[in-house]
């Protein structure tokens, strides 16, 4: 929705049935300077959205330059110097729509390097960060929910000697040491499913005719939707957790199944998955989820990218709309699936 006043998302998002849209904004842009929020864009989409009858989730994410720090590597983004430029801006948020937006995540994927500026992993930074942000945002609307940063799903890797991704799950267990429990009410995540099943086990899930074949001959749980959330729900039980419920934040399966185009480098997976099994997998997770118990908001994505960005674009894989707005069949599934 962001910077794209189109008057065809809000209504799918009512025709499949769902009642939640989560929109990513990027501090940066709206804060050129501290204190200085440019409201306009983000006035728009929660009015529209409120005005809907719709739950809104806005992702806060990826510090202005005036807030970083002077040694960081502004090639990529990253969190600020100092946790409180972060927590005043949610609070202007929280303070400005409360009644309006149901919930804030606070920032993504800060276990992977081009989310945190190329410095090295630390939990305990981002749980710092985490904490002020919730203490701001409780301070002016309580009842405001307050997600914690989802991860993405990823082994431990360097090259060269620097860290390029740290596992989620060891990741999410160092969260929980440095105080996770007391600053969220619900834990993001976003479970990928890359070219295995929504109930494929990672460690035992085959498909022989399978061209991408990380999930086959590389084990890790990472690669597999159920793997990524059971992994994560066992790490909140062991730190007494478990009546937090896992908020997916992002998931879902690419196909480039009726699209015309091959996979974009990188996604090459997605040729694997038909389009109807992109369909049926992601039903599935729904429905397990439901049967999980453990399980809140999942946001699947996404709606409109193969119209916004263009079919070769990475993310139109992913989209339930083609590039001409038409429904591809999971749009069909899903709006055909019980609610």
């Amino acid at each position: 929705m962001i910077h794209n006043p189109d008057s065809r998302i809000i209504p799918a998002v009512k025709d499949i049935g769902f009642n939640w849209i989560k929109v990513q904004i990027e501090w940066k842009v709206f804060e050129p300077a501290k204190g200085q929020i440019q409201w306009g864009e983000m006035d728009r989409i929660v009015n529209e959205v409120s005005g809907a009858g719709l739950n809104l989730l806005f992702s806060i994410v990826k510090a202005p330059r005036w807030a970083r720090p002077p040694n960081t590597d502004f090639s990529v983004e990253g969190p600020p110097a100092n946790p409180q430029d972060y927590a005043d801006f949610v609070r202007a948020v929280a303070a400005r729509y409360c009644g309006k937006l149901q919930a804030i995540e606070v920032w993504n994927e800060q276990n992977i390097n081009y989310e945190w500026g190329n410095e090295p992993p630390d939990p305990g930074r981002y749980v710092q960060l985490l904490a002020a942000a919730y203490r701001a945002i409780k301070g002016v609307c309580p009842q405001m929910i307050v997600v914690s940063g989802a991860l993405t799903p990823a082994g431990n890797v360097t090259i060269g000697g620097q860290w390029r991704a740290v596992d989620d799950i060891q990741y999410l267990e160092q969260m929980y040491q440095h105080g996770l429990k007391n600053y969220c009410d619900a834990i993001g995540a976003h479970p990928s499913g890359y070219n295995c099943p929504a109930d494929g086990d990672w460690r035992t899930i085959q498909d022989p005719k399978a061209q991408f074949r990380g999930p086959f001959d590389n084990r890790h749980h990472s690669w597999c939707f159920r793997g990524t959330m059971e992994g994560y729900r066992n790490v909140m039980v062991k730190y007494g957790d478990a009546n937090k419920k896992i908020w997916a934040t992002e998931f879902g399966w690419a196909s480039v199944d009726g699209l015309g185009v091959s996979p974009a480098p990188g996604y090459e997976y997605a040729a694997d998955n038909t389009a109807q099994e992109q369909a049926e997998w992601t039903v599935r997770a729904y429905q397990m989820a439901r049967s999980w118990g453990w399980v809140g908001v999942m946001f699947l994505w996404n709606l409109n990218f193969a119209p916004v960005a263009g079919p070769q674009d990475e993310k139109a894989a992913w989209s339930i709309v083609d590039p001409n707005w038409q429904p591809r069949p999971i749009y069909i599934a899903l709006k055909n699936m019980p609610k």
